[in-house]
């Protein structure tokens, strides 16, 4: 339920992008630990923990597999490869431990959350208090699947209340390209209204070829004139 990245894009290209999104972050913490990919919009946190595990113990049975089945002249020696081993699993064992100590504590769950980016998302936005509305617009710019769920709970309220002082403060992230990601639902009436006659802001291009009279009945739920 998580598969497609959170950029917006739409069709083939948001398929293309996702796949190869996230094979390659699944590969960089395979084979760095990068724990930045940790984050919900990326790997997540459990599926991080995860993976971690799943490559240490693939070095274990590598080991095993190694010196129960290869026969050659020139196979390494058995002691020296669980030395090797052991020692590598203790270091990072230590490091574990001694980062997790030091790190703040308020971030320990994000090493095993279960949070999708859709979750991660809304408690972002959640938590952005009065006079950050800077930081609540930066959501409806990724994907409309991410908001989907609580867009109408959370967002929809927020820009409704909102809209009218904007246009009047203009706010630096309030641009026309921002507008150009709301759902015409989260834009209030009237202001609807006036950008599909200035601005073209209509699911239907056929649209501004219509008179103002018939863009008002439409938007109402009225039926097009013929």
């Amino acid at each position: 339920r998580d598969f497609f990245y959170f950029v917006n894009l739409k069709g083939l290209v948001r398929l293309v992008v996702s796949i190869f999104e996230r094979i390659a972050i699944k590969l960089m913490v395979d084979f760095t630990m990068l724990i930045h990919l940790r984050g919900s919009c990326e790997l997540g946190g459990c599926w991080f923990l995860v993976t971690v595990l799943l490559s240490m113990a693939g070095s274990i049975i590598s080991v095993s597999l190694y010196l129960t089945h290869y026969q050659g002249d020139n196979k390494l020696d058995a002691d020296m490869l669980h030395t090797v081993l052991g020692s590598l699993g203790a270091i990072w064992l230590v490091s574990a431990v001694t980062f997790i100590s030091v790190i703040n504590r308020n971030y320990h769950n994000t090493f095993y959350s279960l949070d999708t980016t859709s979750d991660y998302k809304r408690k972002c936005f959640s938590s952005a208090g009065e006079g950050q509305d800077d930081l609540k617009s930066k959501v409806l710019k990724d994907h409309p699947d991410v908001y989907r769920t609580w867009g109408d709970e959370l967002i929809k309220p927020w820009t409704l209340q909102n809209w009218d002082r904007w246009e009047e403060e203009k706010p630096s992230w309030f641009t026309d390209k921002w507008i150009d990601h709301v759902p015409n639902e989260y834009i209030p009436y009237d202001w609807r209204v006036k950008y599909n006659k200035t601005k073209g802001r209509v699911e239907n291009p056929q649209m501004r070829r219509r008179s103002s009279v018939q863009q008002v009945k439409m938007l109402m739920g009225g039926e097009e004139e013929k």
